[in-house]
């Protein structure tokens, strides 16, 4: 494993009975490299009909978790066999390198009934060690308190998402690429710093690629017309309108450049969309965790900081200027707040964008020196 560089090393998947949660988990264990241990909770089925679920490990072991009948404690139909499933599972908690990637399939109603899980599972999201888990759904206060998180992502697993994400998540455990983006309001200066950091990494060797959000695509083509239009869409539209984009952007660009040991440059990444359709009302947990089911996790945010009043007349001495519907004064601050509020969720650094610009490329190279020294040490 390579793993990013983030910071974020607990993937939570969660989803609906049915989603094919198992089988997505089967196909990463498969193409993530490295190490593993854990377990698969598995249907039994006899004739078509199921009769229980199986905890298997992935060394082979296995044991009854829960089989149609009576007792103690119960599940629905099924009576839960909380020493049978602490045999088999709990071991695989045991001494565990960091090295290792930790599966646990799943955090549901049924391991739950076992305190001992639940103090292993706590610990290992607490460790330095790598974990892909799949989380039930249901009113447990245990599960509650992990979607509480702030050291995890979150994807949700649908019949839309599964196959995209197979990929998507197993670049948050194996990233040859590097992934940086830059934010900020509009007026900082973000494309200008771009360009140069882009060319002075080119010439010690990297390869470089810069992108941008909203994209040149077609959903990207039509936020930009929206947004220069001043038409009435509503923020909830114009959310969904971004998140078509930045799939597209995350499928065909993002993760397979990462997957090919790019650094990725990219102006405006969904930050962008937490703090701009924010401003709007829109839920931000919903938001972070409706795009990061899409797009991976940036490794490092450079967050230029400008005062409002400067990045204001900085856009108004642009050739051919036009307001746009997010260039309000009263709302842009309303969007600073917000950044402020969500940066603190990823590996971030300021940097002071009212400088000139040549003292900014070199805040911007410093801070971008250690990140980029401990990527090449990891190839």
């Amino acid at each position: 494993m390579l793993l990013p560089l983030h910071g974020r090393k607990n993937v939570l998947l969660h989803g609906l009975p049915g989603s094919g949660k198992t089988t997505l988990v089967e196909r990463l264990v498969q193409k993530i490299p490295g190490p593993k241990r854990g377990f698969y909770t598995r249907e039994v089925r006899e004739r078509g009909r199921r009769i229980g679920f199986k905890i298997v490990t992935l060394d082979g072991k296995e044991a009854w978790l829960a089989k149609r009948g009576k007792g103690y404690p119960q599940v629905g139909k099924y009576r839960v066999y909380v020493e049978s499933f602490e045999k088999v599972a709990l071991p695989t908690f045991h001494e565990i390198d960091p090295h290792e990637l930790m599966v646990i399939d799943e955090i549901g109603k049924m391991e739950l009934f076992s305190k001992n899980f639940q103090e292993a599972v706590l610990k290992v999201l607490d460790s330095p060690v790598p974990v892909l888990a799949t989380v039930g759904y249901g009113l447990i206060p245990f599960v509650e308190k992990l979607f509480q998180r702030k050291d995890a992502i979150f994807a949700e697993v649908t019949p839309e998402t599964r196959d995209h994400l197979v990929d998507r998540i197993a670049v948050e455990f194996h990233r040859p690429g590097l992934l940086v983006a830059v934010e900020g309001l509009d007026g900082a200066g973000k494309s200008t710093l771009l360009k140069k950091l882009a060319q002075t990494l080119e010439k010690e060797g990297e390869k470089v690629l810069i992108t941008r959000e909203p994209t040149e695509g077609e959903w990207g083509q039509k936020i930009r017309e929206h947004l220069a239009s001043g038409s009435k869409i509503s923020p909830q539209a114009m959310a969904e309108l971004f998140l078509r984009d930045r799939r597209e952007h995350a499928k065909n660009f993002l993760i397979p450049n990462l997957q090919d040991r790019k650094i990725i440059f990219c102006d405006r990444y969904y930050l962008s969309t937490l703090a701009y359709q924010g401003a709007c009302e829109l839920d931000l947990t919903a938001l972070k965790r409706q795009n990061e089911t899409w797009a991976p996790v940036p490794d490092l945010v450079l967050y230029l900081e400008v005062p409002l009043e400067e990045a204001l007349a900085r856009v108004e001495k642009r050739p051919f200027y036009k307001p746009e519907t997010f260039e309000t004064k009263e709302f842009l601050v309303r969007v600073a707040e917000l950044y402020t509020q969500i940066l603190p969720d990823f590996k971030h650094v300021k940097i002071d964008a009212s400088k000139d610009p040549e003292t900014v490329l070199q805040d911007a190279l410093e801070a971008l020196k250690p990140f980029v020294t401990d990527w090449r040490a990891r190839a």
